[in-house]
């Protein structure tokens, strides 16, 4: 018993807790899971809140900017309707419309005097000028006339004194027997939307032959003939004429229609000066490519570049022509050309044009090499040249620059471009880089003769554009 006793405070004394000890330690160990809860839960927790109540604060502080905007629209609404009013009323008081039939009709009631006849109207291309900020069309009209001059004097009064503005460029008379004879030139103005320069101007006296209650009035048949005409100009030099038809010998790839991203102007030396833009006058969809360009040739090489490395422009094979549209506002001595780069970055420049010899849009075609080892070709650089010891400036626009191949080496009449399936690629990855969707994928799938969405890393797939 003794033996027992003396046993048992040997094994309270080699370490056994008290109740108090006990107590104490977990005391200890809930302070412990305590600072740990605090420290890693609450105080992270704490600070979030904290960055959500700030990012609060800041989107209802953007919330009441736009609210704010959103109110204003109807005001901004409102002050555009009257500003378009306003505008609305300067025009019409002020300029006149540059509609052949308006024109023809203003004339019949300015030059309706007795002692003075008018033997033509003689209708010249409509011209843009920039006056200030503020685009101004005009159209240039020639009245060969005769009569006396008493009459000519009244006609050139009521010229003066309309209140729309008309000038009188230049006026040439010379006597015949008792009346006087000559040309008299008016210039219109306007600042309405521009009219269709590529629509041919027709005398009325072309109409000559028709019956119609207003002869002032244009035919039913106007706009369409003169768009058929517009066609059939457009594509004289990519088809052939039957009868009235064009039969087009052409399957046309579109290389670049200039409708997105963007486009740098360099200048090959200081001497050049310049600045691409797009524009929203064009030949096909909504814009063309604007070059503005000022060169003083007095450098080893004077050209104005407009740069299309970035777009990835290729021509795979050798076509029949590259082709581009080009709208020139007036006459130029500059070359026009596309500098073209082969895989060896081995450089050609092709002149499209040398001089420009039109006004309004033209499509030029310019041969390329047929050696089928220089293939694909780049297209890297367009750009506009001057010879040395001159200067020049002017403005260019361009759209669709297009390959174009013989129509009997493309039965299908399309053209398909070909991808390489990389490791993890999905057709719907496929679909939306060519397509920028993902509903093309049943297209992918018919043209390969795929079974299932599954493809394999390596497969070449044929992807119709």
């Amino acid at each position: 018993m003794v033996e027992k006793t003396s046993l048992m405070r040997s094994l309270k004394i080699s370490g056994l807790f008290t109740k108090r000890e006990r107590k104490l330690f977990l005391v200890l160990l809930l302070v412990i899971i305590i600072w740990i809860l605090y420290k890693f839960i609450i105080i992270p927790q704490v600070d979030k809140l904290r960055g959500l109540e700030e990012e609060k604060l800041e989107l209802e502080s953007r919330k009441t900017g736009i609210d704010s905007v959103l109110d204003k629209e109807i005001y901004i609404h409102e002050e555009l309707s009257i500003l378009q009013d306003e505008y609305e009323n300067i025009s019409k008081s002020f300029f006149t419309s540059l509609n052949q039939a308006d024109i023809i009709n203003l004339l019949g009631e300015m030059l309706n005097d007795d002692a003075f006849e008018a033997e033509d109207l003689i209708f010249y291309e409509p011209q843009e000028e920039e006056v200030g900020q503020l685009s101004v069309r005009s159209i240039d009209v020639d009245i060969p006339y005769n009569g006396y001059f008493d009459g000519i004097v009244r006609v050139l009064r009521g010229i003066s004194s309309y209140p729309k503005k008309i000038i009188i460029n230049k006026m040439i008379m010379d006597s015949m027997e008792d009346k006087l004879a000559g040309t008299l030139s008016l210039r219109f103005y306007s600042i309405e939307e521009p009219i269709d320069s590529e629509k041919k101007i027709i005398s009325y006296y072309d109409l000559v032959g028709e019956i119609q209650e207003n002869p002032f009035e244009p035919f039913e048949e106007y706009e369409e003939d003169l768009v058929l005409e517009e066609d059939m100009e457009g594509d004289i030099e990519t088809g052939e004429s039957v009868g009235e038809e064009v039969v087009e010998i052409y399957s046309r790839e579109i290389l670049e229609d200039f409708e997105e991203g963007s486009f740098d102007f360099i200048p090959s030396n200081r001497y050049v000066k310049g600045s691409v833009f797009r524009s929203n006058k064009s030949k096909s969809s909504k814009n063309s490519l604007r070059l503005e360009y000022c060169i003083l040739a007095i450098g080893n090489e004077n050209r104005a570049y407009i740069n299309l490395a970035d777009k990835e422009i290729y021509i795979k094979y050798p076509p029949a022509s590259l082709g581009i549209w080009i709208y020139s506002y007036g006459y130029s001595p500059s070359t026009i050309g596309i500098e073209l780069v082969d895989q060896n970055n081995e450089k050609f420049d092709i002149p499209i044009c040398e001089g420009v010899s039109w006004v309004g849009w033209s499509y030029l075609e310019v041969n390329l090499p047929l050696d089928l080892s220089i293939y694909p070709l780049r297209a890297d650089k367009l750009y506009v040249e001057l010879t040395n010891y001159r200067d020049d400036h002017g403005v260019l626009l361009f759209d669709r620059l297009e390959a174009n191949y013989p129509i009997e080496s493309n039965s299908l009449g399309q053209f398909n471009t070909f991808h390489v399936v990389e490791e993890g690629e999905t057709l719907d990855d496929i679909s939306l880089k060519y397509y920028n969707t993902t509903k093309k994928k049943d297209l992918i799938k018919r043209y390969n003769e795929l079974k299932s969405d599954q493809i394999t890393p390596g497969r070449v797939l044929v992807i119709p554009r």
